[in-house]
């Protein structure tokens, strides 16, 4: 008897060490984690040299879990539905940026413990008709893509018109444009949108839903899962959840911090939108390129530590217009309406707007597209010029030059409308899919967009570019941040 108590408690213990041996072989190897950096305040991008490049009440967690299993981590930056598919294929370990738990995405992944719980609500501008749900039926409401915000919105809500876009950031931006009546998110970054526009929009009282945040993991890591639920458990226990979402709350300006002590330097704090190679684009999770270099030389000029906050495109010029940055960047194209609303820096490049074409079209001048689909990028020149200017048939909004060449190659459009510098880079990425046409069709020049009330950091972005063109620094960073991105996309990073 006791020989065979022996034999079941050898056993036993054989089955309890299981999963610390499973550990020790993962050990040192890296956990990747797929996020998206605009869902504050989970996961959000802080720039610069920081590293992890994204802080949030996500990042936290992982961070715990990482060091919990002694792995280090990689985080992939990626539009919020790519996710998914990192984490299915498993390219990725975990799947975060405040991931609502769904059926439907319960049936293809394994989800952890809940580690936070939050509200959708809808947003309007404050002296908007609009009070409550049903009153939505008639508005253009906007909702972030892919999101369980945006499945409330198509399946339940079913306003008139619904409008998807890529990031929160853009979602923000609808709404601040008035391109959108009402938009569809979660409370507490509705909370940082009310705050960062003082208080222009309100929240409808009554939430649509209660949403349960969890990471995201592949149906057969059920091992990372477990060791992740109790690090979440334990966190959670502590009340550190809370605590890491206050800090990242105040630190996003959604909370009142403390009082600013006489040695404490206030910020630059720069918008962009950072796919506009070269002017600003993500380089092995680094923010690089003309502008930030500039944006670097500004701050230094002024005495103040530099940083960045990433927006959508469409986000830029509000956020610059409400003060709620300093300096607005992403190779803004200098126009007489713009200039009417913001102080713009002396040029500092300048370029053409050129248009992309699939090679095997009959297509060789402009006025062969006369009737035809255009597409460009959302909120830039190149969309107003489409729309005003060309005699297009449709014209196709993208979020990005990568989705506009998608819809080019698929044939969802005829041609596609750009700036001469990310053209030349796609048809050397796509060699013999796609040509520009030999015409230009109007000609461009990039400026850095202050508030109107700011003309001190103008003066001392004027000044850092004007020394930069005599001495020919700009010229130089043109090239070394062009020949930078084309041998990025050449390795496939």
């Amino acid at each position: 008897m006791n020989r065979v108590f022996r034999l079941f408690a050898a056993m036993l213990l054989g089955i309890l060490l299981l999963p610390s041996c499973s550990k020790s072989e993962n050990s040192g190897k890296p956990l990747i984690v797929a996020c998206e950096a605009s869902t504050s305040p989970y996961c959000y991008f802080v720039g610069g040299e920081a590293n992890p490049p994204v802080a949030g009440v996500d990042i936290d967690l992982i961070e715990e879990i990482a060091k919990e299993l002694g792995r280090p981590v990689e985080y992939k930056i990626v539009p919020f539905q790519q996710i998914f598919t990192l984490v299915s294929s498993g390219k990725a370990d975990i799947g975060a940026a405040g991931v609502t738990i769904t059926e439907e995405r319960a049936e293809r992944f394994l989800f952890s413990t809940v580690y936070d719980v939050s509200s959708q609500v809808i947003v309007v501008p404050k002296g908007s008709s609009l009070t409550d749900e049903a009153s939505l039926k008639t508005a253009r409401v906007a909702a972030q893509e892919g999101t369980s915000d945006f499945t409330l919105l198509r399946e339940r809500i079913r306003p008139k018109i619904v409008l998807p876009y890529l990031t929160q950031e853009e979602v923000n931006a609808a709404l601040v444009d008035r391109k959108a009546d009402a938009v569809v998110m979660d409370l507490m970054q509705a909370e940082l949108l009310v705050k960062a526009t003082g208080d222009a929009f309100r929240i409808l009282e009554k939430p649509l839903s209660k949403d349960q945040y969890g990471f995201l993991f592949n149906k057969n890591d059920t091992e990372l899962a477990a060791a992740a639920n109790a690090v979440i458990d334990k966190y959670k226990m502590s009340g550190k959840v809370q605590e890491s979402r206050t800090r990242h709350l105040e630190a996003l300006g959604a909370l009142p911090t403390g009082a600013r002590t006489k040695d404490e330097v206030k910020p630059f704090i720069v918008c962009l939108e950072p796919s506009f190679a070269p002017f600003v684009f993500v380089d092995n999770n680094h923010l690089v390129g003309i502008d930030i270099e500039l944006a670097e030389a500004i701050a230094a000029e002024l005495k103040r530590p530099l940083q960045i906050k990433i927006v959508p495109f469409t986000e830029v010029l509000s956020l610059v217009m409400s003060g709620a940055v300093d300096m607005g960047a992403s190779g803004i194209s200098i126009t007489p309406e713009r200039s009417a609303q913001v102080l713009f820096s002396t040029p500092y490049e300048s370029g053409l707007l050129r248009i992309l074409v699939n090679e095997d079209s009959a297509f060789e001048k402009l006025e062969d597209l006369n009737g035809k689909v255009f597409g460009a990028k959302k909120g830039t020149t190149s969309a107003d010029f489409a729309v005003n200017e060309l005699q297009a048939k449709d014209v196709f909004h993208y979020d990005s030059a990568t989705q506009g060449i998608r819809g080019l190659l698929s044939h969802e459009i005829d041609a596609f409308i750009d700036d001469e510098a990310e053209a030349d880079l796609a048809v050397g990425k796509y060699i013999g899919r796609v040509r520009m046409l030999d015409s230009s069709v109007s000609v461009e020049e990039y400026g850095f967009a202050f508030h109107n009330d700011n003309a001190e950091a103008k003066a001392a972005a004027d000044k850092i570019i004007n020394a930069k063109r005599e001495s020919g620094e700009l010229q130089a960073l043109f090239r070394r941040y062009n020949t930078q991105y084309k041998e990025m996309e050449t390795n496939g990073i």
